[in-house]
């Protein structure tokens, strides 16, 4: 039987092939709106292709199928046979490689002007990015061209370039990274974000902003500028500075930032095994916990989510953490293979 992930690339394949029908249309918008990581994906190659040559270039088809056999762990790739079957089967490498990278190194990425794509065309002399995507219980840590060094969070994922071009450093980030960035004046380093970006020039500071939250920076050394992006396309940007030892929070529902003190060492206590929370609900510990050890929470009730509870751990283990959690706030768990059941 076919996955919602096959049948969403021979679906999305169609699409940009021109070859969808209303109904096929209909059936993919209904699956991506149900993976807004995959939804995210698809719209990106749909950009892509919408102002690229794909479809006419015989090194793009090489390329895919060099990409996708590299996915496939050297699985080879079957050649299509017709010119109609060919066209259709180079979008479907194509959904198959914006899909499936997901979980992938990837050895491509956007260009510098944003329209290329170096995987796709390989002896060009454009930026190549790479490109590194973290499942929930993995971290990594990254060091980049100039000796900045990146501890990458669980369910995070990051965007950067092999080399650093000659006046800027810029890297792309969704979830949460901790940056120690070699100091470079002539070269400032830029962080962009969903909901803004992050500019400094050597320092050290944590980074929070996974969808659906709001977007939390803090410092450790040096000075880091946050400046937010509005939903008003015409308001100007305003600038925040974040100095050690200080947190900001936007959250863009209220497009204002909440400045408060914290402990720039506590923030980024994640990269050395740590998990600290500081008075929060049970709905965000196990958010953390969710994406720290990989199992799935649920709750078989409401009021446990709203437990408020401080604790401090390091390298400790799941079975540990709920012991201790839930001797400060009376609550049952379950813990399986693969969830973590809350409950009254």
């Amino acid at each position: 039987m076919m996955t919602n992930e096959e049948r969403i690339i021979r679906l999305l394949a169609a699409r940009l092939a021109n070859e969808a029908t209303e109904a096929e249309l209909r059936e993919l918008e209904s699956l991506l709106a149900e993976d807004p990581a995959l939804q995210a994906r698809a719209q990106l190659l749909q950009r892509y292709c919408n102002n690229a040559p794909l479809h006419t270039s015989a090194g793009t088809e090489q390329a895919l199928e060099r990409t996708l056999s590299r996915i496939r762990g050297g699985e080879p790739v079957a050649s299509p046979t017709s010119d109609r079957r060919g066209a259709r089967y180079r979008w479907y490498a194509a959904a198959a490689v914006f899909l499936l990278i997901g979980s992938t190194w990837a050895l491509w990425g956007p260009s510098s002007n944003r329209n290329d794509v170096t995987e796709f065309y390989p002896e060009t002399d454009t930026v190549r990015w790479m490109h590194r995507q973290n499942a929930k219980a993995i971290r990594a840590v990254l060091e980049l061209a100039d000796g900045s060094k990146i501890w990458l969070n669980a369910d995070s994922k990051i965007s950067y370039p092999e080399n650093f071009g000659p006046h800027s450093r810029e890297v792309f980030l969704t979830g949460e990274a901790f940056f120690q960035v070699t100091s470079n004046p002539g070269k400032p380093f830029t962080v962009h974000l969903n909901k803004g970006t992050i500019r400094v020039l050597g320092t050290s500071f944590n980074v929070r902003a996974y969808d659906n939250e709001p977007v939390k920076t803090s410092v450790t050394t040096g000075k880091v500028a946050f400046i937010p992006k509005y939903t008003d396309a015409d308001r100007k940007p305003d600038t925040f500075y974040i100095t050690p030892d200080e947190k900001v929070t936007w959250n863009d529902a209220y497009e204002r930032p909440e400045k408060a003190i914290t402990s720039g060492e506590e923030d980024r206590a994640w990269t050395d095994g740590g998990l600290v929370f500081r008075d929060a609900p049970l709905e965000d510990i196990c958010r953390e916990l969710e994406r720290t050890f990989g199992k799935k929470v649920q709750f078989d009730s409401d009021a446990p989510r709203h437990y408020r509870m401080t604790g401090a751990f390091r390298n400790n283990s799941l079975p540990e953490i709920l012991f201790y959690l839930s001797r400060s706030k009376n609550f049952r768990y379950t813990i399986t293979d693969s969830t973590l059941l809350i409950s009254e």
